[in-house]
């Protein structure tokens, strides 16, 4: 169920602030990451930890198709990237 809990507003950075209530409300921790997505004209954040790996993966997968995207190239590239590390 969708409710306004209160009204934020973009920095110059880009930056938004969860507020205080909101936060507390859903334990949202400082340096938790947060994955960003949009639907339609709709910014979306999501945990990290409520995402499964299934998940995430169908989600990227659609994108990627949507957008052309050679997965399993992007896939070496980043394993060869990490490697490099």
């Amino acid at each position: 169920m969708e409710k306004i809990e209160d009204i934020t507003k973009v920095s110059q950075k880009g930056q938004i602030v969860i507020p205080k209530e909101v936060r507390k409300k859903l334990s949202i921790c400082p340096g938790e990451k947060m994955i960003v997505m949009t639907r339609d004209e709709e910014i979306v954040l999501k945990r990290t930890n409520k995402l499964s790996l299934e998940a995430v993966s169908e989600r990227l997968e659609k994108v990627a198709n949507k957008r052309k995207v050679n997965i399993d190239k992007l896939i070496d590239e980043a394993v060869r990237w990490a490697r490099s590390k």
